[in-house]
């Protein structure tokens, strides 16, 4: 025995003794100090005590850690099988005390291989832990980003809605201000109308009619007929008028120069009095322009605002989409992980 055990350990180091073993080594080199001799009587007693040392659960469980180790030799093993129930009865001599270190260290030597396989899956778990903690983390931070490009979809939204309704009450009060303009400008615009219509026909029909060089001046009178409505003519001048003017210069009498006077005299007048009208109403009239010109500009500031707005949420509605994506791809891997982390875990 000490022969195939000297040649199994000059083959291969001796492995380290596990705490365990040593502990386990030290229970049985306790469990029966060896002694150099022996007795009739003690060796009477250690008949029963080897039978009950063979049904021990702590000799069976040596004997399946020695069938574990897979670096002894089956000659080897065979011979530490044989001598371990004997070493754990009666008195124990020397090569019996030898055995039990032995088989100390074998045990040792498989404790430590099992450590090994322990420590590498534990390696394993600790690796497969972090990547899932780095999973959850990437999903994490990508919900975190998707609520606040949530948050950030309402916020342009309610500024957009702001906008518009900005934009709206722009629009009412420009609508407003334009009305206001137009029923304060109607009777100015009025005056400048007639103003216009009477100042072309003074510099234009009735001047015509005065220079009598037409052969016919009868439609220049036709014109001038709108224009005498409302003016303070006298009845006489006014029957006088169709004859006087359609007749040539050199046929015109002194009569017929004085109605010609008077109407040019009386359409001067008016004249005169619609464009003091007018320069009495140009004050207000600017008045309104100018808060019409504001009203505009504010309109075209909340219309530019609103288009802002409407680009703000434009773009938050996409980061919002990316985010969306990003979390449901690293929610999509942390699912995908669970078998491989699950498999991890319970090996």
């Amino acid at each position: 025995a000490q022969a195939i055990l000297a040649q199994e350990h000059s083959a291969a180091p001796a492995p380290r003794i596990h705490p365990s073993a040593a502990v386990l080594t030290r229970s049985l080199t306790h469990a029966m100090p060896a002694q150099k001799k022996g007795t009739k009587r003690e060796a009477e007693v250690a008949a029963p005590v080897a039978k009950k040392a063979r049904s021990d659960p702590a000799v069976a469980g040596v004997a399946e850690a020695l069938e574990q180790a897979s670096d002894l030799s089956d000659a080897c093993r065979r011979m530490l099988l044989a001598g371990l129930p004997k070493c754990v009865v009666g008195e124990r001599h020397e090569m019996q005390a030898a055995v039990v270190t032995m088989i100390g260290q074998v045990i040792s030597g498989v404790q430590a291989k099992y450590q090994e396989a322990v420590d590498a899956e534990n390696f394993k778990l600790r690796d497969v832990e972090a990547s899932k903690a780095e999973l959850q983390e990437t999903l994490a931070k990508a919900e975190e980003v998707l609520a606040g490009d949530s948050k950030d979809v309402e916020a342009k939204t309610a500024m957009l809605a702001a906008a518009a309704e900005s934009a709206m009450s722009a629009k009412i009060v420009l609508q407003e201000k334009q009305e206001v303009q137009r029923t304060g400008d109607a009777e100015m615009v009025e005056a400048q109308e007639s103003k216009a219509a009477l100042v072309k026909g003074t510099d234009t029909d009735l001047q015509t009619i005065v220079e009598g060089a037409a052969e016919d001046n009868s439609e220049h009178y036709e014109a001038l007929l709108p224009l005498l409505t409302g003016l303070a003519l006298d009845q006489s001048l006014m029957s006088a008028l169709p004859s006087v003017c359609v007749k040539k210069a050199t046929d015109r009498g002194a009569f017929d120069a004085m109605v010609l006077d008077q109407l040019r005299k009386t359409l001067r007048e008016k004249i005169d009095a619609l464009s003091n009208c007018i320069d009495a109403s140009l004050p207000a009239a600017r008045e309104r322009e100018a808060a019409v010109a504001a009203a505009h500009a504010q309109l075209d500031a909340a219309t530019a605002s609103q288009q802002a707005a409407d680009e703000a949420l434009s773009a938050a509605k996409a980061a919002e989409a990316s985010a969306t994506t990003a979390a449901k791809v690293a929610k999509d891997a942390v699912a995908a992980f669970e078998p491989a982390y699950s498999q991890a875990t319970q090996a």
